[in-house]
């Protein structure tokens, strides 16, 4: 009987000087990075079909294991050890946002805070239900005259309204909600500036620092609003320290990250709704239509879920390797080498689109796709322990906007022609655009949308 091959390191180029253009190559477009070495490596190896490989790259001189397996990727998020996020994220997350921080917590501790803030969360939409479809209908009642606007910038616009009613009561009439948007945009340039040193020099300070001064900006706003009254905040606080704790967190949960995710997701889900090729108003229509409240609202979820399938907002997650781990392989394959050290980052775009789990439509858009409970989910959101907490909060969120605008009637007008974005949605089949394509009509980093903008005219079926 043949034994199995001895695990083996991803392939890839392992040199400091190739790491240069492969660091600048990765921050253009990771989909045509990842995606291109992908393929040539299918093309080297044509027994494998249309398997996901794990790629080795070298990002600012950092040995790291890209993983768009939907098994690999399942493996590595629900592993019990041998990974770590704290260690990936440091640099990236700890100094611009308040310890503790529940992504760079690991073990016991993270486990203790963890079930603090499930409890927390546990039933909250159901307070701010009403609330975040008032600010949504609010929103576009104005725009409902034929308004022609940018279809991301104007979601934006909802999603800091949304996270900032939800988490600190800051409604749009207060001239505060600029400050702080204000602050969480330089945090975030602070956050993804391509000069990771704090500088002071008097009359110019870096992005860097000029991100943590507005992160200790953001906490001093945040705990001094909600120690004024603690009702404006949606967890029940019975403590100084819990209310020190709150506002710290909703320095993450208010984020700019967090408003511009939640835009990207709700852009794509508002092109599938109302733009889906096939029928003249997409799925809007036929679903403000349907009588039976319960049937609307599985057939949305499962459009929701679709959505968030084909197009996560956040492209992908880090862990660092803290032990030699070897990771199964499908097939014939030698098992997956990922020495400990070496950064794993785990391209959900991929997981999301595996042929191995959504079969020959993996790239294809199908809105009943989720009406099937069995379907594997995507990972938009992760998986295992350290599993966004916000997980079903934003997909409630995102589907109560949904409803507010199916109940307001709203129509949108306007055509999207982008192929590199119709194929994001899965409105075309994959190989009919190449990952140069998607590079030159999807943005991204840090979350995905489309590069150009998306013009649509907002009427009401009301009016």
């Amino acid at each position: 009987m043949a034994s199995n091959p001895p695990p083996q390191l991803p392939p890839g180029m392992t040199s400091s000087l190739r790491g240069i253009s492969e660091t600048y190559s990765f921050h253009a477009s990771p989909e045509a990075f990842i995606a291109s070495r992908v393929l040539a490596y299918q093309k080297e190896h044509p027994s494998l079909g249309t398997s996901q490989a794990i790629i080795r790259a070298k990002i600012l001189n950092r040995n790291v294991a890209v993983v768009s397996s939907h098994a690999q990727i399942t493996h590595i998020l629900k592993s019990s050890d041998g990974y770590t996020a704290g260690a990936a994220y440091a640099e990236l997350m700890a100094p611009f946002f308040p310890s503790p921080n529940l992504l760079l917590l690991e073990g016991e501790e993270h486990v203790h805070i963890r079930q603090a803030w499930e409890g927390r969360l546990e039933g909250m939409f159901g307070k701010v239900e009403g609330l975040v479809k008032r600010l949504t209908k609010e929103h576009f009642a104005p725009l409902a005259n034929g308004e022609e606007v940018e279809l991301y910038e104007t979601l934006k616009t909802l999603s800091w309204k949304i996270l900032l009613g939800v988490f600190i009561s800051l409604i749009p009439e207060e001239d505060e909600i600029d400050v702080v948007e204000k602050h969480q945009e330089t945090l975030l340039r602070g956050q993804f500036s391509l000069m990771p040193i704090s500088v002071n020099a008097g009359f110019w300070h870096s992005p860097r620092k000029r991100g943590i001064d507005a992160k200790t900006r953001l906490q001093e706003i945040l705990g001094e609003r909600l120690k004024e009254d603690p009702a404006r905040c949606p967890f029940n606080l019975s403590s100084g320290e819990q209310i020190d704790e709150a506002a710290n967190h909703s320095v993450l949960f208010t984020s700019s990250l967090a408003a511009k995710a939640i835009a990207s997701f709700m852009t794509a889900l508002f092109l599938n709704i109302f733009f889906f090729p096939g029928s003249k108003k997409g799925f809007a229509a036929t679903l403000a239509n349907t009588a039976d409240g319960g049937s609307c609202k599985k057939a949305l979820r499962s459009i929701v879920l679709e959505t968030e399938r084909l197009s996560p907002p956040i492209v992908g997650i880090m862990r660092r390797s803290t032990q030699e781990n070897t990771v199964p392989s499908p097939h014939d394959q030698p098992d997956g080498l990922i020495p400990s050290g070496w950064d794993v980052w785990l391209y959900f775009v991929g997981g999301g689109r595996d042929p191995t789990i959504y079969g020959d439509s993996w790239g294809r858009f199908e809105p009943g796709r989720y009406l099937d409970s069995d379907v594997s989910p995507a990972f938009a959101f992760g998986a295992g322990s350290k599993t966004c907490l916000g997980q079903h909060l934003i997909r409630e969120i995102v589907t109560a906007v949904a409803e507010a605008c199916l109940d307001m009637r709203l129509n949108l007008d306007g055509d999207v022609t982008a192929s590199g974005v119709r194929a994001r949605l899965g409105w075309t089949e994959n190989d009919e655009v190449s990952p140069e394509v998607w590079a030159a009509d999807m943005k991204q980093l840090p979350t995905q949308h489309p590069t150009k903008p998306v013009r649509v005219r907002i009427s009401s079926g009301t009016s």
